[in-house]
């Protein structure tokens, strides 16, 4: 009789289990992006509603664009009305102190302000409702060029060399400088004015120190999990020396509630997909495999870690786990490598559409992976912020475009690992018509405009005219639109059909050629 009875209980415990497993999976995210860039904000939040997840976002007048500053308290009070009602909080601290990625960069903030935010951000648990709590922040990048309004207005003239500087003085601290590059240090330290050194290095202090004050919120477990992000992070590099620091705190925390590895823009995607894993009880356990050559040990550009640690460290991010055994796996991550191991920009010469044997043995090992009836999820990180032509034309040409699971080929490589791997996962909720406009989506984003389409335009009206890259008037907007309208057309079509790329229409949300947006019509 009590062997029933226990039975009897452990059936209506585990019928509560799914019951709560199901009601969580049909509860509510909140979502503060880094900033309103589609690949922050629209291509996430529409990734998760295509596998049934409801996602929440403040206001857009409070998110930071183009124009506009994000508002830090205004955000907190719409977090504050909202998180008690919430199953999971998916938060940028970017945007929480400063406004947004690039207010970190330029701000003038004074501590006492952001250290309050950080504060409050911290006891975001105390506002009721025990939702996850997760964060995700960025370490100020370090670009070898750059300008304003992405970067303080002295980066115009001196941004170079403040990327010079920051790449000797990380060797020297990693005893790894050579005379010469002494004597570029020590000249460096010199042209460049103290009073630029001197706002470049007290911003990028504060920032480190508010990310300290936030390891806290992991320490007492008031955050759930962070990611921590290494924003355009050379080998040899300010931000490399900064990174390099901030991992011997967060060797000293538990893994299973922070991780950090290289890219920014694909945090809050990562995360989302963290929480939908989470709130569905799964543990996805995930098999990496990559191109011939130097593969999984390939340093790519804007990153300072082979590719495989960046895989691993995406995989356990997302509440996932890597496996070494094909079989065990519910899904495969297919790293497209070059097989030099450097990663050139999808601008290159050599990236001209020819297949190589590189590309069909790739295309061999994507047909063998399928055959095992595992989905697919492919990383095209060949070149940086681009697609490699040669393969995305086999995966058209041979039939295989909207049989895998998800594609990312676009700016670094960390940024197509985490969305590749998200998507991936959440695909075998999504409907067939969603899977394929997600696609469609990635295939005309990081293929067509941004390996194709965006130096097309540039050659052809942005050069000539002498217009910026960045900051087009309207005018000029209303151009460059038109033009790449057509242009998309002419690229995508022979593999798309012109039908599926009239579904969608194109604009330049930031008013600058780095970035389009891709939305059906």
């Amino acid at each position: 009789m009590l062997r029933k009875l226990l039975s009897f209980i452990c059936c209506i415990l585990f019928l509560t289990l799914l019951n709560t497993a199901g009601a969580a999976g049909r509860g509510t995210i909140l979502f503060v992006p880094l900033d309103n860039r589609p690949v922050c904000l629209e291509y996430s939040v529409n990734s998760m509603q295509a596998a049934g997840w409801n996602v929440e976002t403040p206001p857009e007048e409070y998110i930071a664009s183009n124009h506009r500053s994000g508002n830090p308290d205004k955000l907190y009070e719409w977090l504050a009305e909202r998180a008690p009602l919430a199953n999971a909080v998916i938060v940028s601290s970017d945007a929480m102190l400063y406004g947004g990625l690039v207010d970190s960069r330029t701000h003038h903030i004074d501590r006492e302000v952001l250290k309050e935010r950080a504060e409050r951000l911290v006891s975001l648990k105390d506002l009721g409702g025990d939702p996850l709590v997760y964060v995700f922040t960025t370490i100020m990048r370090s670009p070898r060029a750059s300008a304003a309004p992405v970067e303080p207005p002295y980066y115009a003239e001196w941004g170079s060399r403040i990327f010079q500087l920051g790449e000797l003085e990380d060797r020297e601290d990693l005893k790894e400088i050579t005379r010469r590059e002494r004597k570029d240090l020590k000249r460096l330290r010199k042209e460049i004015p103290a009073e630029v050194r001197a706002d470049n290095m007290k911003r990028r202090a504060l920032n480190i120190e508010m990310t300290e004050l936030l390891l806290h919120g992991v320490e007492s477990g008031d955050f759930d999990y962070m990611l921590i992000g290494r924003d355009d992070t050379a080998q040899f590099s300010q931000a490399h020396k900064e990174a390099r620091k901030m991992g011997i705190l967060v060797s000293e925390l538990p893994k299973e509630r922070i991780r950090f590895f290289a890219g920014a823009d694909q945090l809050g995607m990562v995360l989302l997909n963290r929480a939908a894993n989470r709130l569905s009880y799964d543990i996805p356990m995930v098999f990496a495999a990559y191109g011939d050559g130097k593969g999984k040990n390939t340093i790519p550009s804007y990153e300072d870690d082979p590719v495989d640690i960046s895989v691993n460290e995406h995989i356990h991010a997302v509440g996932g786990w890597p496996t070494k055994y094909l079989h065990r796996a519910d899904m495969v991550l297919l790293v497209n490598t070059p097989a030099s191991g450097v990663t050139l920009e999808a601008s290159a010469p050599s990236n001209n559409g020819t297949v190589t044997r590189q590309q069909e043995r790739f295309m061999k090992k994507l047909d063998y992976f399928m055959q095992q009836n595992k989905p697919v999820a492919v990383a095209d990180i060949a070149y940086g912020n681009g697609a490699d032509n040669a393969l995305v034309k086999e995966l058209f040409n041979e039939g295989k475009a909207y049989r895998i699971a998800a594609y990312g080929g676009w700016n670094t490589a960390g940024n197509t690992i985490g969305f590749a791997l998200s998507q991936g996962l959440l695909a075998p909720r999504m409907t067939e018509a969603g899977k394929d406009n997600l696609l469609n989506i990635r295939y005309l984003d990081d293929w067509a405009y941004q390996a194709n389409v965006r130096m097309k335009v540039s050659a052809e009206l942005i050069w000539p005219n002498h217009w910026p890259n960045s900051g087009l008037n309207s005018e000029q907007l209303v151009a460059a639109e038109k033009l790449i309208a057509k242009e998309m057309k002419n690229t995508a079509a022979p593999l798309m059909t012109e039908k599926t790329v009239d579904e969608y229409k194109f604009n330049l949300p930031w008013q600058r050629m780095f970035e389009v947006r891709v939305a059906q019509k």
